[in-house]
């Protein structure tokens, strides 16, 4: 089994350290991994995206060429992964920063409100990526959300951890709720099908 997964959006939504928390995550799975990151020319507000390569053999290749699950959040990103994704590939964007009216029916999209679930939670969008997070690992099951907890300890040690484990724990979460926060007919829904195996993510 090997996953490829991408996460893009803006610098400054916390794309690189989502990726580098679900590497080492896969890490302690007992996983092979291959990681990477890049920024556009403006560190905050610019053109930001992780890659993460996740394998129970040896990784012959270190890049994405096709991937398995996408992250996508901003609309650019959206416009420029998109187009050109594999039709069984999973996309998970948050309708805060992608028009779910410029979207494509044709791709497997979960909607996930992780801005204003951390927006509710904290009072503000510092933490939307490990609620995102916690939503991909929920639904994609690609590493031990146990493990996830265990990075996120070390990884903000002195910077909150408390707090990045609760908005971790809310994107957990989500998946069990009702169906209100898809765009989509509660009887066709993707996150349904998914956790029934009836739309499975390989």
């Amino acid at each position: 089994m090997q996953k490829e997964i991408i996460f893009s959006g803006k610098g400054g939504q916390g794309l690189g350290v989502m990726g580098r928390i679900l590497a080492l995550a896969a890490v302690l799975d007992g996983k092979e991994v291959a990681s990477s990151a890049s920024y556009g020319g403006e560190v905050t507000g610019g053109f930001s995206q992780s890659e993460v390569i996740i394998s129970d053999e040896k990784i012959d290749f270190p890049a994405v060429l096709n991937p398995d699950v996408l992250i996508l959040l901003s609309q650019e990103s959206y416009d420029k992964f998109a187009p050109g994704t594999d039709r069984k590939a999973l996309l998970f964007c948050d309708p805060s920063f992608v028009n779910s009216g410029h979207t494509s029916e044709d791709l497997r999209i979960l909607w996930v409100p992780a801005a204003e679930k951390a927006v509710g939670g904290f009072g503000r969008n510092q933490f939307a990526n490990m609620v995102m997070l916690g939503a991909v690992v929920a639904i994609t099951q690609i590493v031990r959300p146990e493990s996830v907890i265990q990075v996120i300890v070390e990884e903000f040690e002195g910077k909150n951890p408390e707090l990045n484990e609760q908005a971790f724990g809310i994107g957990l979460q989500i998946e069990r709720q009702p169906c209100d926060y898809h765009l989509c007919d509660s009887a066709n829904c993707l996150e349904a099908r998914l956790r029934s195996g009836e739309a499975p993510l390989s």
